[in-house]
């Protein structure tokens, strides 16, 4: 990336949805037979218009490539596979829906039995998604046959949040008490509950490492713990909700969003602001690092999309503290 490149907003895509745009994800898929081929990014958003669509992403224009109907009331999430070929969305109508990114057809609707499910996540492998509701429980489901793999019991409220560790290893959950819980998956077993914030924990993340695990709260806070300790390590004021974060690929940076509508990206090794981006005039409800972490989406309950160049900072001799 030249030098002189910095931090700026690319596109706005404005009226994306007919209404709010709840959540976004970020797919770099490569079709050639070469694994270090071109590859093309796509973007997939959800909104309370009960739609997902598939946006093609190039020379920094958007175009919009499928729009997929299925859910009969507000997408709360998506997420995206690994491989960037699947998508995964669910709803307030309690439907889990997988779908294929490229030619836009449903692949199956996963029975379940919540009567609500947030924020939906892939397994590393791909193979498995997570979600939560009311009931305090994580379900693990298998996307070839449906099937319930695994749940995790929180025995605690309304689960806003999960994340999957990139090594496969954990699954967090944040509830609507401000509580955050680490499970070690293969064991099914409970690692920490963090008593992490004063308010409902809007979003999760774990660093590509899987050192650490961001969580932001309508509390205000966007906090950074050590994955193994569960100890607290730094937190960000946003002075009004935290509502996502993401690490970028590299994991110098984390990204977090707001209710205010702007949107901050944090240097980790000193843990400052590098550069704080207001394009969006209503809360910002996700953000997403692309797959080299020089560019970021966001979505906006002001019906827009926003794509920012993120320049990537030099690597430092130093290392993120454990």
């Amino acid at each position: 990336m030249p030098s002189n490149t910095i931090h700026s907003i690319l596109l706005k895509k404005e009226n994306a949805h007919e209404d709010l745009i709840y959540g976004c994800a970020w797919a770099n898929i490569n079709h050639s037979t070469d694994s270090k081929g071109p590859s093309k990014d796509y973007i997939v958003t959800g909104g309370l218009d009960n739609l997902v669509k598939v946006w093609s992403y190039e020379n920094n224009k958007l175009e919009l490539l499928h729009t997929l109907e299925g859910h009969e009331m507000p997408v709360v999430s998506v997420a995206v596979s690994p491989d960037g070929e699947t998508i995964a969305s669910t709803s307030l109508d309690s439907s889990l829906i997988i779908w294929d990114l490229l030619d836009g057809q449903k692949i199956r609707e996963i029975q379940t039995d919540s009567s609500d499910m947030w924020k939906i996540v892939f397994s590393p492998d791909g193979s498995q998604v997570a979600t939560g509701g009311h009931t305090g429980k994580v379900t693990v489901y298998g996307i070839i046959n449906g099937t319930v793999d695994k749940v995790l019991d929180t025995r605690g409220k309304f689960i806003m949040s999960v994340a999957w560790s990139p090594d496969g290893r954990y699954i967090a959950s944040g509830a609507e008490g401000g509580s955050v819980y680490l499970f070690d998956v293969s064991q099914g077993k409970m690692l920490h509950t963090i008593e992490a914030h004063a308010q409902a924990v809007r979003s999760l993340a774990f660093s590509p490492k899987t050192k650490l695990l961001a969580s932001a709260s309508n509390d205000g806070y966007v906090n950074v713990y050590n994955i193994e300790s569960a100890a607290l390590q730094n937190k960000l004021d946003h002075k009004c909700w935290a509502v996502s974060v993401c690490f970028s690929p590299d994991e110098q940076r984390m990204a977090t969003s707001a209710a205010d509508g702007s949107i901050r990206i944090v240097l980790l090794e000193e843990f400052r602001v590098l550069h704080t981006f207001e394009e969006h005039t209503h809360i910002v409800c996700g953000v997403q690092f692309n797959a080299d972490g020089s560019k970021l989406v966001s979505v906006s309950k002001d019906k827009s999309i926003n794509i920012y160049e993120c320049p990537i900072p030099p690597k430092s001799a130093k290392k993120v503290k454990k």
